[in-house]
């Protein structure tokens, strides 16, 4: 199910390259060095788009807090409350899903740089004992591992946005649900079932997006890579016409 490092049909040696060795090497540092310059690209955005959130969050409550202390309960206040609520949904929801995004993009790149890492290790022999790991399953990481991989990926940043944002949608729920009926209760009942709601969906779609992201690309590439050209007129051909192209990992 998880990708494992896609190396070439054949060992590779140095000595194939002939005159072509500086070009050779030239070619593996630079796309190792761009890989690794796209993973602390995709780093610095998470943090920064995290960070913005959470801002947002702490500014909000601040808000609510002065609104509260001002005036008793009104319909101006529930609107006012339910405004701010729903403006940190959407900034939550949207962080979220492009937080899951980068993580993906940057698995996928780790999985890219470890495939360069086996092709070193072909290349020169000598140097295979430095690189022990190159040819490791990169699926093999906490997050694929235990009995609750669903729930690993709550713990990273994507997941913990999905949390909040919950939380947020239960007391943007809440308060409606107050405004209307006045019953603390109602307010109480309708904010829980709709956090909870929030969180199994992105709890669902998370994991989702993971598996398809480990599965898919690993078995294309296997099956590209053995199986050859397909004819035009088969099932594959018409697969791979319609397969989009690899995506940029510029966004």
């Amino acid at each position: 199910m998880h990708p494992k490092p896609a190396l070439a049909p054949h060992l590779l040696r140095l000595a194939d390259a002939g005159d072509a060795k500086p070009a050779w090497i030239t070619l593996l540092t630079t796309e190792h060095y761009n890989l690794g310059m796209q993973r602390a690209a995709t780093i610095s955005e998470v943090n920064g788009r995290a960070s913005i959130f959470i801002g947002a969050v702490s500014a909000g409550l601040i808000a609510l807090g002065f609104e509260g202390a001002r005036s008793r309960h009104s319909a101006g206040s529930t609107v006012f409350a339910a405004l701010v609520l729903t403006s940190l949904l959407f900034l939550g929801l949207v962080t979220f899903g492009r937080c899951l995004q980068i993580a993906i993009d940057d698995w996928e790149f780790s999985v890219r740089i470890m495939r360069l890492r086996a092709a070193y290790a072909q290349l020169v022999p000598e140097l295979a004992g430095l690189l022990a790991e190159a040819d490791t399953d990169e699926a093999e990481v906490s997050m694929f591992a235990g009995r609750w991989q669903a729930l690993q990926k709550m713990l990273s940043v994507a997941g913990s946005m999905a949390v909040i944002s919950s939380i947020v949608l239960g007391a943007d729920a809440g308060v409606v649900a107050y405004g209307l009926s006045a019953s603390l209760l109602a307010a109480l009942l309708a904010g829980t079932a709709a956090g909870t709601v929030l969180m199994f969906a992105t709890a669902r779609y998370q994991w989702g997006r993971w598996c398809g992201a480990s599965s898919a690309p690993a078995r294309r590439s296997a099956l590209s890579a053995h199986a050859g050209p397909a004819p035009p007129g088969s099932r594959a051909g018409h697969a791979r016409a319609r397969r989009r192209p690899e995506r940029s990992p510029r966004r």
